[in-house]
């Protein structure tokens, strides 16, 4: 797959995931105008805050996960927790446990793709935990059931070429370079309710 057909996927992906949000805000501030309570828009400025602060938190991962990420600068822990906090809410959550303060930059950028994969592949929701070692990063899935997609896991597992890639899918098709510019590689196994998979560094050979 070129680089202009991934481009126009993030896109698309961007575009679909933030229509909802922006939509209900929309709705929201139509409510407001439309609201004669004595007591004022309660509900409607709650709908507007809370579908605003969905969209933002969107963007943000996805500003990290989707966007160019320099070898040379460390992203926090603090703020990995804050991004995916806002980003997962729901029935679908991450937690992190690390042993230092801070991580390169493509490094996180692969365990933010690798976090929407699992998503993905976790259809009736559950919750990863993401250990960040000093050598290593693990990653553990558990819900009600997994699903993952077998030919997309097995283009970024194995290397093998993907036939057909969709806009909601699109980090699988990215994840394999974000490997290779982090230096990385993953392997990991799948259950019937989840999954478990660790992120190693390749080593570099010499010239």
């Amino acid at each position: 797959m070129t680089a202009p057909d991934l481009s126009a996927l993030v896109a698309a992906r961007l575009c679909h995931d933030l229509i909802s949000p922006m939509g209900a805000i929309r709705n929201g501030l139509e409510l407001m105008q439309m609201s004669a309570s004595p007591h004022g828009p309660a509900a409607e400025v709650e709908l507007v805050s809370d579908s605003l602060e969905t969209a933002l938190a969107k963007l943000r991962y996805y500003r990290l996960a989707f966007g160019p990420a320099d070898a040379d600068v460390r992203q926090s822990f603090t703020e990995a927790v804050q991004v995916t906090d806002a980003m997962y809410s729901g029935r679908f959550n991450v937690t992190w446990e690390t042993a230092g303060r801070d991580m390169p930059k493509p490094l996180a950028r692969v365990i933010y793709l690798v976090i929407l994969c699992l998503e993905k592949s976790l259809p009736m929701g559950g919750l990863v935990q993401v250990r960040v070692g000093a050598d290593s990063v693990a990653l553990s899935a558990e819900g009600r059931r997994a699903a993952p997609p077998a030919a997309l896991w097995a283009h970024v597992l194995k290397g093998e070429p993907l036939r057909e890639l969709r806009a909601d899918a699109v980090q699988f098709g990215l994840l394999p370079d974000a490997l290779a510019a982090a230096r990385q590689r993953l392997g990991g196994r799948f259950t019937e309710t989840g999954a478990s998979l660790e992120l190693a560094a390749v080593s570099v050979q010499p010239a």
